[in-house]
């Protein structure tokens, strides 16, 4: 090896002095600048280096900052992440809760709407009351056409009272006995109830002993209040007057455009009526009968019931008064002059328009007859029970109207 190497190296020593030699002499001053050249650029290859190494060391610092940022948003963002399900979960549960409180504040209205509608019927049952008071002298007369004769209360052939002689009977005998005026106070009921007392100490009655023990649970089962609405005919009559409104529906003359749903108002108003004696019925028919019950917790009980039956009079009256001016208004748009409708539609319509009037008669009438039997058998209770002891109820705290003053 070192013999091959020799000849390599004086070749290349021979080379680099032949190149030497050929150099022009002015070129040798040049060598010293390019060594001074030489020499600046290895310090900017230096100083490059270092602020290469500097560099790395900067980004290597700022990858593990960059790091660092990057894990603190990490847990920030779930944190975010975290609040944000927390607060639609929170605006879900308040959804719902606004929602049931908006159902809970209609509940309240509807029932704030009743109970007023309720005090509207309570003045003007106890308006009506004071009213009929002032048109009559004689409390106890009505307490002795009941328990007296027959002659002031006829029956008809199939037992029901005569609705005129005993509706006027009802109100009247019921508020001379209950009510003077509209001032309720303790001295004044106490003071017309003991002025009173003396024609009720003349009425004739059997001891509420005995004539509890024998007949009090019979006239219980044979009472009026048994009768329901499919039994009095208001549900049947209530039924077929759907099925006509629905014929003059379906009619659809022009002329009558907004009858049937006048009619239809009505009809609504009857069924509202008779399930509300309906119910008032089977709450007195479900009324405890024991023979060991007080004679007050009795007289209160059957007082509570005559006063919604009265008031549930008073609103067929009214249903009734709706009733005529409803047929007023039909009558008068039934005119049809010289139309161009065909003469057997006319006389369809005229017929229906006649059978729908009959038929409210006919409902109005059965309610009214209803009505007047319960009321008219809760009368004779009270009075069988003895007016005395009435008395001593009407007075006392348990009665829910006499210690109400201005009601």
């Amino acid at each position: 090896m070192s013999t091959q190497e020799d000849p390599i190296s004086s070749y290349l020593g021979i080379s680099f002095a032949l190149f030497l030699a050929t150099l022009p002499t002015r070129s040798l001053s040049l060598i010293p600048y390019l060594q001074t050249h030489n020499e600046s650029l290895a310090k900017k290859l230096l100083n490059a280096e270092e602020q290469l190494e500097q560099l790395y060391s900067r980004r290597k610092e700022d990858y593990k900052a960059n790091a660092r940022v990057v894990e603190i948003f990490a847990s920030h963002r779930h944190g975010w992440q975290q609040e944000e399900k927390r607060l639609l979960r929170q605006i879900d549960d308040d959804v719902e809760e606004i929602a049931n409180l908006r159902a809970k504040i209609e509940d309240l209205e509807i029932r704030v709407l009743e109970l007023q509608r309720e005090v509207s019927e309570r003045d003007e049952l106890l308006n009506f009351m004071s009213n009929n008071n002032n048109n009559r002298d004689d409390d106890g007369e009505f307490y002795g056409k009941f328990r007296g004769s027959d002659e002031n209360v006829n029956c008809n052939e199939k037992g029901y009272y005569n609705v005129d002689d005993l509706g006027s009977d009802v109100f009247d005998g019921h508020n001379n006995m209950l009510f003077n005026g509209l001032e309720f106070s303790d001295s004044a009921v106490s003071k017309f109830l003991a002025e009173r007392s003396n024609s009720w100490q003349g009425v004739q009655y059997e001891p509420v002993e005995r004539v509890h023990n024998l007949k009090h649970c019979v006239t219980r089962r044979e009472s009026p209040w048994k009768v329901d609405g499919d039994s009095s005919g208001v549900s049947a009559k209530l039924k077929l007057l759907e099925q006509e409104l629905q014929n003059l529906e379906n009619i659809g003359a022009n002329d009558l455009s907004k009858v049937p749903s006048l009619m239809k108002k009505q009809a609504k108003r009857y069924q509202a009526l008779a399930g509300k004696i309906d119910d008032l019925c089977k709450r007195m028919e479900n009324d405890p009968c024991e023979p060991n019950a007080g004679l007050e917790f009795r007289t209160q009980r059957q007082t509570e019931f005559l006063l919604e039956a009265l008031r549930l009079q008073q609103r067929a009256s009214e249903t009734g008064q709706k009733l005529m001016a409803l047929q007023t208004e039909t009558g008068t748009g039934c005119n049809y002059g010289n139309d161009l409708v065909e003469g057997r539609a006319r006389l369809t319509t005229s017929l229906s328009l006649n059978s729908i009037r009959n038929n409210f008669r006919d409902i109005q009438r059965n309610l009214e007859i209803w009505l007047a039997r319960i009321i008219g058998d809760v009368e004779g209770i009270l009075a069988r029970d003895g007016a005395s002891r009435v008395n001593e109820y009407y007075i006392s705290q348990r009665y829910p109207f006499v210690h109400q003053e201005g009601f």
